[in-house]
């Protein structure tokens, strides 16, 4: 009878470092923290949401971010278990993904224009047609405003051939799990839809890892770049900060 109590009591100890290991372990990623990049690029109160083989990814009052572990001191590499090797294989099958991806975009573009081309030349049936050739890349937006237009899921672009000249266009880098960036984005959607001088381009960079994040080194989403109406860059906004984004609109209005 003792000895079976002692073992009851044995395995209620154990039980108990465990849940306690396990608390601490959420505790270290769940918990507001601050990182200093190796850079000197400062992040602060900001709470790790996930750990990738080659980054964290924070989220901050302000937006979310992702942090690469090359880009961290080795105390914080070493805190998160970083590996080179894993890191390198995740990267890899990330860019494996997203080259898959491109490539269904692309036979999806060919096919809706062999549709578009047969419809013009009368060889389909004009049924359902707008349905049909309608992307997902551009969306009217009622009043007097101008299209709001995706211009990028994932791949590279050159917004220089999407500016709006002769007004000011502001360009949103999103991502459909971005929070802050569903806060934002009917502000600056409604913007567009209500002011004719203003055009919005959205830029969905989909993950960390995709060409279109990394041609604009992109980090933190949101993220809000204001163009005047010469096409130049008057201001860009990170994180959730509308009315600084209002303030360079103003400023890009007037010439920038």
């Amino acid at each position: 009878m003792i000895r079976e109590l002692a073992c009851a009591v044995f395995r209620s100890q154990n039980k108990m470092k465990i849940l306690t290991f396990l608390i601490l372990c959420f505790a270290s990623v769940a918990l507001a923290d601050d990182f200093k990049a190796v850079d000197g690029k400062e992040y602060k109160n900001v709470t790790v949401s996930r750990v990738e083989p080659d980054g964290i990814v924070l989220i901050s009052s302000s937006g979310i971010s992702k942090v690469y572990f090359t880009e961290l001191p080795k105390e914080v590499q070493e805190r998160f278990h970083y590996d080179a090797a894993q890191a390198a294989a995740y990267s890899a099958e990330q860019a494996s993904s997203q080259e898959a991806f491109q490539s269904q975009q692309a036979e999806l573009r060919r096919k809706l224009a062999e549709e578009k081309n047969r419809y013009w030349t009368g060889q389909e049936p004009a049924k359902n047609q707008q349905d049909k050739l309608r992307t997902p890349t551009a969306a009217s937006v009622a009043g007097r405003g101008q299209q709001v237009e995706v211009i990028s899921h994932g791949a590279q672009v050159d917004i220089a051939k999407h500016l709006a000249l002769g007004n000011v266009t502001v360009v949103d880098f999103y991502a459909d799990w971005c929070g802050p960036c569903k806060q934002l984005s009917p502000t600056l959607e409604q913007m567009a839809r209500t002011d004719p001088e203003i055009a919005l381009r959205k830029i969905d960079i989909v993950n960390w890892n995709t060409a279109v994040a990394k041609q604009h080194n992109i980090h933190s989403i949101p993220q809000v770049n204001v163009y005047n109406r010469g096409g130049r860059l008057v201001g860009t906004v990170v994180g959730v900060s509308i009315e600084e984004v209002k303030r360079y609109v103003a400023q890009a209005k007037t010439g920038g």
